[in-house]
């Protein structure tokens, strides 16, 4: 057996297929080139409407500046006992209200309505009277997290900071609706209520990551399904770690998606870093110091 001739022909062999290999290697690259170029000069509009994602006018690329917040909750027990004592009447919040950690539920003792055509302006007379609630002109009514539909209507209203809301249960208000029985009306059942005091910056203002900039991170992510709508985007603060009694807030884009016309879901990216937030878990921080 003519051994040399056989090495020679093992040779040629895997000669050829490494040519064949980094053939297949080159066009690779070549694809792959090709595909980042067409990702970064074609635009975000034209990628979203080629995967048949509809959204409502042009996704804003504004700079907003934006803080890292802290603050603390509000003990509702001094706060309803210093009410008293200020205005000399002993049975206010007593009857109808129940303290909870650190917030409060309260059953209204009169007829409160709520008109789904004028949410705001209706929900915001409740607001203004002192004796239905404590801190009530420091919140306001977020349209996009509210639900009038459904078995269990409800309203959500929440405090701001410097003209951005808090989307975070520790800023908020939710009012459990009934549908009134002889017309289109909502009477308020109950609400739900907790409040942050004594915010204060971390650091000095910082530039956020803009509307469009969230919608894109979601997107090459694969967050936004094909044929779906982009039905709303909001700014709005949310808790991120508490520190003994502190609670941290920054910045996200809430971006609604809604992929079949009853369906939502709500996806969060971090305005300062522009990362998605997978979870809404508080990252609890103890400090033994």
């Amino acid at each position: 057996m003519d051994f040399k001739r056989i090495e020679w022909i093992f040779f040629l062999v895997f000669f050829g297929v490494n040519i064949f290999l980094f053939s297949i290697y080159r066009e690779g690259l070549q694809d792959e080139s090709n595909v980042s170029y067409s990702d970064r000069t074609e635009s975000l509009e034209h990628r979203l409407e080629k995967e048949g994602i509809d959204h409502k006018g042009e996704l804003s690329t504004a700079q907003i500046e934006g803080y890292y917040l802290s603050g603390e909750r509000t003990n509702f027990y001094e706060e309803i006992q210093q009410k008293r004592i200020d205005e000399g009447d002993n049975s206010l919040f007593r009857y109808n209200t129940d303290i909870i950690e650190n917030g409060i539920i309260s059953y209204p003792s009169s007829n409160y309505y709520v008109d789904p055509k004028d949410v705001e302006t209706t929900l915001s007379e409740f607001l203004s009277s002192s004796d239905n609630v404590l801190f009530g002109n420091e919140y306001t009514y977020l349209a996009n997290f509210s639900n009038l539909t459904g078995d269990f209507p409800e309203v959500i209203a929440s405090q701001s900071y410097e003209g951005v809301a808090f989307r975070d249960d520790s800023a908020q208000i939710t009012f459990s609706l009934e549908k009134h029985e002889t017309d289109e009306l909502f009477k308020i059942a109950k609400y739900t209520q907790y409040h942050i005091e004594n915010l204060e910056k971390l650091r000095e203002k910082s530039d956020l990551y803009s509307e469009h900039d969230a919608v894109e991170t979601l997107y090459i992510n694969n967050k936004i399904p094909s044929n779906s709508t982009i039905t709303f985007s909001k700014l709005a603060y949310t808790c991120i770690y508490q520190i003994r009694e502190k609670y941290v807030y920054v910045p996200v884009w809430f971006i609604g998606i809604s992929s079949n016309g009853t369906t939502m879901q709500i996806e969060q990216v971090n305005a300062m870093n522009n990362t998605i937030i997978t979870n809404n878990t508080i990252t609890r921080v103890e400090n033994h110091s």
